[in-house]
């Protein structure tokens, strides 16, 4: 009897072992690529884990917004006239928008978030009214929809947005919302009323001319925090000087910082704010790494091809670059050197897509 009860208490030992080691948190990789996947992948492992049809993506696949509990990837598809919410772990679809409707053609260009309680999506929509021998342009809008809306989600508010949207980011006190343009605008959520605006494009910085950027990917985790490069000519000493600065924009409290790390020698398109925010990371034709605080890049290294969207470990470890082309590389995050690559089956482009890190059990 004794044996029996000590086997027994093995027996339960080895199957709490099992479950402590199936609970444990890990890092999901979440991405989309052409025609119409879904794909998500087991950042440890190196292994892709989910590939999901999403049906009438019609070729065309780009934003990609994880719900709060990592459950529910929302996808912008359909040349930008549709939102998909595919659930992680089934490829289930869980929610559609179809953002046009008969008479009208409506486009999000790449902007929408979702509430942080998850229950509630907004988008930034671009209409047109289609006449019979005319198209007439509409004003721009922001359409808030219920994440439980099902596969015919209706919006639910409706009201008035600024022109040239291209990221829009929840705030997590649940009451505002930003978005990203030609200036920084947050938003009252349930009334849509303008709480306020910042230069971006129309920024006050001493010395800077006007600056560019290029902001389409929503990526905040694991910092809390949106970051984006950002470009401007510097007068010194009577020329003209082109410089990279560092835009962050901590999500929690609303500062928004610009810092300046260095002449303008290599473009990169996204970044990603290390968790501690001591470092930021950025991509296109090369890997770049730069000391937050001391305004100065720290390293910078050749990419085998280009990457548009970049994104990192959430403990700092890895930073991964995807969204072009079918491959997601990853690097040593204190290093740079590279560890290894994961390719999408069938070399799928991502053409575009939002890299996300979903830390989920």
């Amino acid at each position: 009897m004794r044996t029996i009860l000590r086997l027994a208490g093995i027996g339960f030992g080895v199957l709490l072992g099992m479950m402590s080691q199936s609970a444990i948190a890990r890092d999901l990789l979440v991405t989309a690529a052409k025609p119409d996947k879904l794909y998500v992948i087991d950042a440890k492992a190196r292994k892709i884990v989910g590939d999901f049809h999403i049906a009438g993506a019609n070729n065309h696949i780009t934003t990609v917004v994880p719900s709060p509990d990592g459950k529910v990837a929302y996808v912008l598809v359909n040349r930008m006239e549709t939102i998909v919410g595919i659930q992680l772990k089934t490829g289930r679809e869980v929610f559609r928008a179809n953002l046009s409707s008969p008479g009208e053609r409506v486009k999000d260009f790449f902007a929408f978030t979702v509430t942080p309680n998850g229950k509630e999506l907004i988008a930034y929509e671009l209409p047109t009214r289609l006449g019979s021998s005319e198209y007439q342009v509409e004003e721009p809008r922001f359409v808030v929809f219920n994440t439980k809306g099902g596969t015919h989600a209706k919006p639910i508010r409706t009201f008035p947005a600024p022109r040239r949207i291209g990221v829009m980011l929840a705030r997590p006190n649940g009451r505002s919302f930003y978005a990203i343009g030609f200036d920084l605008y947050e938003y009252n959520l349930k009334t849509g009323a303008l709480m306020g605006s910042r230069g971006v494009m129309n920024w006050q910085q001493p010395a800077h001319g006007q600056p560019d950027l290029l902001a389409f990917w929503p990526v905040t985790e694991p910092s809390g925090a949106f970051s984006s490069p950002i470009y401007s000519e510097i007068q010194k000493d009577g020329a003209g000087d082109a410089v990279t600065a560092l835009m962050t924009l901590d999500l929690k409290t609303g500062d928004l910082t610009y810092r300046d790390f260095e002449q303008t020698t290599a473009l990169i398109f996204s970044t990603v704010l290390a968790p501690d925010r001591k470092f930021a990371y950025g991509t296109y034709t090369t890997l770049t790494k730069v000391d937050v605080a001391a305004g100065k890049l720290a390293k910078r290294v050749n990419n085998d091809h280009t990457y548009y969207s970049i994104n990192i470990a959430s403990d700092g470890s890895e930073v991964y670059a995807g969204g072009a082309m079918c491959d997601i590389a990853i690097y040593d995050a204190g290093t740079l050197d590279k560890k290894g690559d994961i390719e999408l089956p069938g070399c799928a482009d991502q053409a575009l897509a939002t890299l996300r890190v979903v830390h989920s059990r």
